[in-house]
């Protein structure tokens, strides 16, 4: 008997931002799921949170983590998507995510491939 076995989500990176997006969506209810979110960030993305918790924990005296960094709700789309196009040169994408208003619903994420799957790097500002 052969087992069927389905690609993780992130295998494609208009997966990865859906899980993104849903991750940071849940997060709103659960704290916890940041750090699933943050898992699924690029490395220039990864970086820059890291910086941001040094400073931050210095600054608190205490020790904060890159995920708690990420703000719930702050990552998120201001509008349901209905599509995902993306468009991939080697291990870089872009997907381009649409809205019922195309015109007025869209957003273009960056994406990385690494070992683990598509990473995403959704611009955030310098620290």
């Amino acid at each position: 008997m052969v087992a069927c076995s389905h690609a993780p989500l992130d295998a494609t990176p208009e997966g990865a931002v859906k899980l993104f997006l849903d991750d940071m969506e849940a997060a709103s209810d659960d704290p916890r799921v940041m750090r699933r979110a943050y898992d699924l960030l690029g490395p220039a993305s990864r970086a820059n949170l890291e910086e941001r918790a040094h400073h931050t924990s210095l600054l608190q005296g205490r020790q904060v983590a890159p995920w708690e960094m990420l703000a719930a709700g702050r990552f998120g789309l201001t509008f349901r998507p209905k599509t995902m196009k993306p468009m991939r040169v080697g291990d870089r994408a872009t997907v381009e995510v649409l809205g019922a208003d195309a015109v007025n619903e869209h957003a273009s994420i960056v994406c990385i491939h690494e070992s683990g799957g598509w990473r995403g790097e959704p611009g955030l500002p310098e620290p």
